[in-house]
């Protein structure tokens, strides 16, 4: 938090705490100083910090000296309000997008009582000493935040629509470049710069860096593919159109930090999506996908090149519109990095639309499962491509799933590809939609005898599943929660 709202939160608390204990309502301490009820209402909220004098005047009617009660020291009792003030946890709670007012938050913890201020402790020092960090935090209040909307944005739709309209901007797949940097560069003065990034080698994993001002210069990675350009191009005007100030001027996911950063980066990966991928074409194709009598993994690939989207920006489209479209409400949207020297899988991307599961849940320490198609293309293009340069080559899977012990069944569409800025590192992006009465009269070929099926479940830790071979660890987890309920068990016995 900044430092002078911090310093006034931290005198308004001090001041309530000094009034309360003196048994003074607002308007007899009001009386007493010679200021007003609603001036003295607005310190104690951490709204506004009084001149010198005000606070000598604060000081004698309360009876405490000058120094003390300017200190940025609190009492005990609100040492962890301080400490949660002084933290980086309320900038990664987005309170205020909830309508939930920060000063507000902060006068009622600071009545709280010693029980809940030790709460406010043990939050704190979990956030210091765990995976709660201010990044994990923000992006799962992002994750949160897009199951709330159920992943689609009206009003952004609409915004692109307009757009579009204005600029008489031609929307058939694919989009060129040019068109829609044109729009950047004489509507919003940018200049493009695609030589820069090769004096220095800290830009290898960024994809683009703006440099803000009267005329704008867009630094583009020049190894990036025609699809990252036109996405980035996409965003940038998603920022300008829909004039989004508080952003981020590093296209990488590394430099996304504030929740505020985040969510604006989310809505302009959204238009710029939703502009490539204009919603009356994706629809018709993927309706002819959805016609089609048995799986076709080439048909998804020619889908992909026809909008020169990446895999990543063709599934986010298709999940946007699978409710509001196909009326498909229930689905989790996956995405997975592994480095190819280790054995580590990483969820970096997660959505969940109305499930239960929790496939290896966000960032978690535990090994997802391997039986799932997101994991086995990975190994797939390891195994094939070994540190070689794929030229963007993509492997496609599909597979109908059941989790162990729920029953519940998913039909997963995976893309993966390497890294175009380095190839050690793979990623796969997958579609899981739930398998329902729904999903069985939109999409024909979801009873494909040639489509794999297989049990799975959220994580081997958490897992039962006897004779598996592609188990990577032992159900620990699981084994301690089962020794715990038996425990349970026998003390209600006893």
């Amino acid at each position: 938090m900044e430092n002078k709202n911090y310093i006034k939160l931290i005198l308004g608390l001090k001041l309530k705490q000094l009034r309360q204990e003196k048994q003074l309502s607002l308007n007899e301490l009001a009386e007493k100083c010679s200021l007003s009820i609603s001036y003295i209402n607005e310190i104690e909220k951490g709204k506004k910090y009084p001149k010198a004098e005000k606070i000598a005047q604060l000081a004698m009617a309360l009876g405490v000296n000058y120094d003390d009660l300017i200190s940025l020291k609190l009492t005990k009792n609100l040492t962890p309000i301080a400490e949660l003030i002084d933290s980086n946890i309320l900038e990664m709670l987005p309170l205020d997008h909830y309508g939930i007012d920060i000063n507000k938050f902060i006068s009622l913890m600071s009545g709280a009582s010693y029980q809940l201020s030790a709460l406010v402790s043990t939050i704190i020092d979990l956030a210091r000493s765990t995976e709660l960090s201010q990044n994990n935090f923000s992006r799962t209040a992002l994750r949160i935040y897009k199951e709330i909307n159920e992943n689609y944005l009206e009003d952004i739709e609409q915004s692109v629509d307009k757009f579009a309209n204005e600029f008489n901007l031609d929307v058939t797949p694919p989009l060129p470049f040019y068109s829609l940097f044109e729009i950047l560069e004489k509507k919003y003065h940018y200049k493009l710069d695609e030589i820069r990034f090769k004096d220095f080698n800290e830009f290898e994993e960024l994809r683009g860096v703006l440099k803000p001002g009267k005329q704008p210069i867009l630094f583009l990675n020049p190894r990036l593919s025609n699809a990252q350009k036109l996405f980035i191009v996409g965003k940038e005007l998603a920022y300008n159109y829909l004039d989004i100030k508080n952003r981020s001027y590093v296209h990488s996911s590394i430099k996304l930090n504030t929740f505020d950063h985040l969510l604006n980066n989310y809505i302009s990966s959204y238009f710029s999506t939703a502009l490539l991928l204009n919603q009356f074409f994706i629809t018709k194709d993927i309706d002819d996908f959805f016609a089609k009598e048995k799986w076709d993994d080439d048909f998804l690939i020619n889908a992909i090149n026809k909008y020169q989207a990446t895999p990543e920006m063709f599934l986010q489209r298709f999940a946007n519109l699978a409710g509001k479209v196909w009326g498909l409400k229930k689905y989790l949207f996956l995405r997975f990095n592994n480095i190819t020297e280790t054995d580590q899988y990483n969820l970096t991307k997660e959505v969940r639309l109305n499930i239960k599961q929790n496939p290896g849940g966000y960032l978690t320490s535990e090994h997802y499962c391997r039986r799932w198609i997101s994991i086995e293309l990975l190994k797939k293009i390891k195994e094939e491509f070994n540190g070689i340069d794929s030229h963007g080559k993509m492997k496609i899977g599909i597979i109908h799933s059941k989790f162990h012990e729920t029953n519940d069944e998913y039909l997963s569409f995976s893309v993966a590809q390497q890294n175009i800025l380095d190839k050690n590192i793979l990623s796969s992006v997958t579609l899981g939609l739930y398998i329902d009465d729904r999903l069985k009269q939109k999409i024909n070929f979801w009873n494909d005898s040639d489509i794999p099926y297989r049990i799975v479940n959220n994580t081997c830790e958490m897992c039962n599943l006897s004779n598996c071979n592609e188990r990577v660890s032992e159900p620990i987890s699981l084994r301690r929660i089962e020794k715990s309920l038996k425990i349970e068990d026998a003390i209600k016995k006893l």
